[in-house]
């Protein structure tokens, strides 16, 4: 469910634009040190024993839970629109999967990926998991969630581990899941992942949202994820302190490839391909972990 980031320094790899402003890169740092950030309160109230809030300005409409941080934003004008350059680059993982005919949605929040792929590839099966009855009621009432999907209220852990192994499995699996402005147990738990790769169809990708507020926390992460997922890599979203996390069974595509694939992607799905050819920080394969360097 969405983004709890906060400011930091640096440059984005690609520098590219988001939908939120087109021809200017969003910013989240500039957004909160600026007026647009209180905006009009359209909502509030709480949800698992956060504070929840909805606010609009400046043609954005955005929620936050437990704190000052957007969890994620919705363009009034295009709803369908990722804005945030953490979701954004999540996307990135479609050039590794292609394009998906199911996606399973580990925190959906208000739905941004819902709407998106809705919209650009409506031939598209969203299986949409939240486990705030308020969020998907906030869904509905102010970010447009599509009629078409029905989340299902279920904690994201528990709902993958009940699955059965014969269930359906996705080209696209999309995790952003907090509590609060936290990271829920289950991102430092190596069954979590390894459910997770269950649920991926052979040729799937992986896409985690994190927000590390310390190197330790990222490496444990890593550590629980790599027991699951052969290939893993990395794409810092430097100016929001985010980093999105891509894994999948099969080896990635290189740089020439991704770039052309995201080209590809670009025009179908409306999306700025720079978002989708970050620059990726590749880890060693677990193949080449156990086989260790020469001594």
């Amino acid at each position: 469910m969405g983004v709890t980031s906060r400011p930091a320094g640096g440059r984005h790899s690609a520098t590219p634009t988001t939908a939120a402003a087109p021809g200017a890169p969003f910013r989240l740092d500039a957004f909160l040190d600026g007026p647009a950030r209180q905006g009009r309160r359209l909502y509030r109230g709480r949800s698992a024993g956060h504070a929840v809030e909805v606010r609009e300005a400046d043609g954005l409409r955005w929620f936050s839970v437990g704190g000052r941080f957007p969890q994620s934003m919705m363009r009034l004008d295009d709803p369908a629109a990722v804005v945030m350059p953490n979701q954004l680059t999540m996307l990135s993982a479609l050039t590794w999967s292609g394009l998906p005919a199911r996606v399973l949605d580990l925190g959906a929040g208000c739905g941004t990926f819902e709407r998106f792929f809705a919209a650009r590839l409506p031939g598209c099966a969203v299986t949409a998991i939240e486990r705030s009855r308020a969020l998907v009621r906030l869904a509905r009432c102010h970010f447009a969630l599509p009629e078409t999907i029905e989340p299902l209220v279920a904690d994201a852990a528990t709902w993958l581990a009940d699955a059965a192994d014969d269930a359906p499995r996705f080209d696209l699996v999309l995790c952003d899941i907090f509590d609060g402005e936290h990271h829920p147990d289950c991102l430092f738990d190596a069954w979590f992942y390894a459910d997770c790769e269950r649920r991926l169809a052979r040729g799937g990708a992986f896409a985690l949202n994190v927000s590390p507020t310390a190197e330790d926390e990222l490496v444990e992460m890593l550590a629980a994820l790599r027991q699951a997922f052969a290939w893993v890599v990395l794409a810092p979203v430097v100016e929001h302190g985010n980093v999105v996390v891509l894994a999948g069974p099969r080896r990635p595509p290189g740089e020439r490839t991704r770039r052309g694939r995201a080209r590809a992607l670009a025009t179908t799905l409306a999306v700025d391909a720079g978002w989708l050819a970050p620059a990726w920080e590749r880890l060693p394969s677990r193949h080449q972990v156990r086989r260790g360097a020469p001594g």
